[in-house]
């Protein structure tokens, strides 16, 4: 019996020294949890993996076209040499230098860079060929430009052939000097025959890089 009534004498006195505990700790304190968990840090973004051929970066490039991704389109563009887009509106050839693909309008009727997404061939993968044929235009119907070859292929870049045309070409967004520096960087090309267009890539740094984009349609002079 005495032990159970110095209990009770001493319930009011604990819960007054509680109190006073609770009052004297700060609301951070309080709100801190008993125990500390540490989170797992999130995963880091997944960078950009380097391309290691041209056939697989063409393919992820006319992908980006077809699916008008500004962001990827413009992350095949070289910061240092840019975009060269070569154009015959007329008697003169047209060059114009771009590091941002939504600042490119082509010649009429064709402004958008995105309108080239509906000139493209379907290419599972290019052909690899020693030498990528020229135009006769002397061929059959289908074949008009005269191709000894026709499809979607791939070869060295003959970076030689575009040699003179900086000389008399009308240049915008960037100088001759720079437009030659980027076509001699060119390793491989790749040529579309239903249009003749060709793409020419460079290895920088790591990456496969469109440095010259040719949209001049053979023999329609």
């Amino acid at each position: 019996m005495k032990r159970r009534a110095a209990f009770w004498l001493l319930l009011p006195l604990l819960g007054a020294c509680h109190a006073r505990d609770q009052a004297n700790r700060s609301p951070a304190d309080l709100d801190a949890p008993r125990e500390v968990i540490k989170e797992k840090p999130l995963p880091a973004a997944r960078a950009m993996q380097a391309d290691t051929s041209v056939t697989g970066a063409f393919l992820r490039w006319a992908d980006a076209v077809r699916r008008a991704d500004t962001a990827a389109v413009n992350g095949f563009i070289s910061p240092a040499h840019g975009l060269w887009v070569l154009e015959q509106p007329g008697a003169l050839p047209l060059l114009t230098r771009v590091s941002d693909v939504r600042r490119l309008r082509r010649s009429q009727p064709q402004p958008s860079f995105f309108t080239l997404a509906a000139e493209l061939m379907p290419c599972l993968r290019p052909t690899a060929v020693d030498a990528l044929p020229t135009a006769t235009c002397d061929g059959p119907p289908g074949n008009e430009a005269g191709f000894a070859r026709t499809g979607c292929l791939l070869g060295p870049a003959r970076a030689a052939a575009l040699s003179s045309i900086w000389d008399h070409a009308t240049l915008r967004g960037g100088t001759a000097a720079q437009g030659r520096a980027a076509v001699a960087a060119s390793r491989y090309a790749v040529l579309q025959t239903d249009t003749g267009y060709r793409f020419y890539w460079a290895r920088l740094a790591g990456r496969w890089r469109l440095v010259l984009l040719d949209l001049r349609v053979p023999c329609s002079a």
